[in-house]
């Protein structure tokens, strides 16, 4: 699965947009869970290879390869600490991050790695302040869009989020620029638009008059 760095990294490397970059090489679909727009790599030809191997079988982005593939086979999983409420806002002091060896046969034993050295191969910072607001920003998005399915908001409310969504998580980024400004920028928006949801929400509980939060106020 890629995230928005693995994206804007491999279209900066290839001389490519985002978008041709999620064309090129994955698909979008809604999470089943999630409820949020994801976007997946899909293996090509018979083999089923990787869209970014060259002919020889090499990465075609060695440098800047998918967060997935660069910690494999240490996994890293974020957990979601001391939200009592659903409505709450997750913030960064929510979330825990741990690692975690994946089975694998391929390699050596030849050479040993700490978690830092293995990280650091691939300019992965231990303290990832990017995977901290990513994961804040999309379990937002999660709750928010979880809760407008349950209220059985209009299809086509709900494509228009998660087009919003897609946009601003995935598409919006000047490669010619630096990353994390412009993803900050996208996700303030995004955790604003979840604000204002539970705003709306909240009135909501106080007026029983309201079926709803009005898309026009949200957005």
């Amino acid at each position: 699965m890629f995230t928005a760095r693995d994206i804007y990294n491999i279209a900066k490397k290839l001389g490519k947009t985002t978008e041709h970059v999620i064309q090129e090489c994955g698909e979008v679909s809604i999470g089943y869970s999630s409820r949020i727009p994801l976007v997946h790599m899909v293996p090509i030809g018979l083999q089923r290879r990787c869209p970014l191997l060259r002919d020889d079988g090499r990465c075609s982005v060695h440098d800047c390869k998918p967060t997935a593939c660069a910690l494999f086979p240490v996994g890293r999983v974020a957990s979601i600490e001391g939200v009592l409420d659903k409505n709450m806002e997750v913030t960064k002091d929510c979330v825990k991050v741990r690692y975690v060896l994946n089975d694998f046969n391929c390699g050596s034993a030849k050479r040993h790695n700490t978690i830092r050295s293995w990280l650091a191969r691939f300019q992965i910072p231990e303290e990832d302040d990017f995977f901290l607001e990513w994961t804040v920003v999309t379990a937002n998005l999660s709750v928010m869009v979880n809760k407008m399915e349950n209220l059985h908001f209009p299809s086509r409310t709900l494509e228009m989020v998660w087009n919003i969504i897609f946009s601003l998580l995935y598409v919006n980024y000047d490669t010619g620029k630096e990353f994390m400004p412009q993803f900050e920028s996208a996700a303030e928006q995004l955790n604003a638009l979840c604000r204002k949801f539970w705003s709306l929400e909240a009135e909501e509980t106080e007026d029983s008059s309201i079926d709803k939060p009005k898309m026009p106020d949200l957005l």
